[in-house]
């Protein structure tokens, strides 16, 4: 003999009334239903607003820097101040080009190195907070073709030289402004008797 448990009972008009089986079940099916669509209209009225502000809140900014010409960027860092450097190409102002921004990505400056063919840079680095080091090709400089090229500048984009290229141009710098500044005997006008 198959032994039947009570799912639930209720007393009517103090007459004992007990629901097993399928009445159970109906009843059940019926809740389920109502949580169910209920549980999918909290669902929609919650989660899509959520999704289109999810989506809006992932772009804290945008920012977009050039000219008239083709400007590309091909390598990026996040530098010691929490702003961002960027290095590539710029057929607007000419050469490698290098773009230095606070953390909202506003420009801060930039600086262009090179000649009148194509320079680019392809990749940067910030070095010790004290400058970056970018490398790429030029066509402007060294034989004339492309020729790997290594710039490396101060924390303002200003190129540094080595010392074995600084030595003799001050040297020559300071002889020019000696001579310059030295004065010459001058000469006696031609006087005719």
């Amino acid at each position: 003999m198959t032994k039947v448990s009570v799912v639930w009972s209720r007393n009517l008009d103090k007459k004992p009334f007990y629901g097993i089986g399928t009445a159970s079940f109906r009843g059940e099916l019926m809740l389920s239903k109502k949580l169910f669509l209920a549980s999918i209209v909290l669902f929609v009225l919650v989660t899509f607003p959520l999704i289109g502000s999810v989506g809006a809140s992932l772009e804290l900014w945008s920012q977009t820097y050039g000219g008239t010409g083709g400007d590309v960027a091909y390598s990026l860092v996040v530098t010691s101040d929490g702003g961002f450097a960027l290095a590539g190409v710029s057929t607007s102002f000419g050469g490698f080009w290098l773009v230095k921004t606070d953390a909202e990505g506003n420009m801060l400056w930039n600086r262009t190195y090179g000649g009148k063919n194509i320079d680019i840079a392809y990749s940067l680095v910030e070095v010790s907070g004290d400058g970056f080091a970018l490398a790429g090709y030029t066509s402007s400089l060294g034989d004339g073709s492309d020729d790997f090229w290594l710039v490396k500048t101060d924390a303002q984009g200003i190129p540094e030289f080595p010392s074995c290229v600084i030595l003799p141009l001050l040297i020559t710098a300071t002889l020019l402004i000696i001579i310059c500044n030295r004065k010459l005997p001058k000469t006696p006008s031609h006087q005719s008797y």
